[in-house]
């Protein structure tokens, strides 16, 4: 299921490898693909499903960007271990430390819908009307 938002490190965003090792036009392109992995159904993988991989040409389209910027950045992201392709597509290696944070809060985001009792319970619930 596509997600919201995505986790971003400040501290690696700012002084790690990326911020040397990639131009800012590349850096852009890395953080639309953390975007769309984060938008796909298949946590970390740019692909329309798990039978296929999107064409560069279609990811280089919906980012509007050079199709030969986008082979640069992916060609780099490889050599640096950040993309791997695969049979069903690219997919973002690491993709759980970058969702680390979402996926440790995501019990706290599910609501109970068997037992309407729980919000009448909880630190406010004496603010709720029957």
């Amino acid at each position: 299921m596509p997600k919201k938002w995505i986790k971003l490190w400040v501290v690696e965003g700012l002084r790690g490898t990326i911020r040397f090792e990639f131009t800012p036009e590349e850096r852009g392109v890395w953080y639309d693909l953390l975007m769309m992995a984060g938008d796909s159904r298949h946590e970390g993988y740019i692909a329309p499903n798990d039978k296929q991989a999107y064409p560069d040409s279609w990811i280089a389209a919906t980012l509007n960007i050079p199709l030969k910027l986008l082979r640069k950045v992916i060609a780099k992201c490889e050599a640096t271990e950040r993309i791997e392709r695969t049979d069903i597509g690219l997919r973002i290696v690491n993709w759980s430390r970058y969702q680390s944070e979402y996926e440790r809060q995501k019990q706290y985001r599910k609501v109970d819908k068997d037992d309407p009792e729980k919000f009448f319970k909880g630190k406010h619930g004496h603010l709720v009307q029957h």
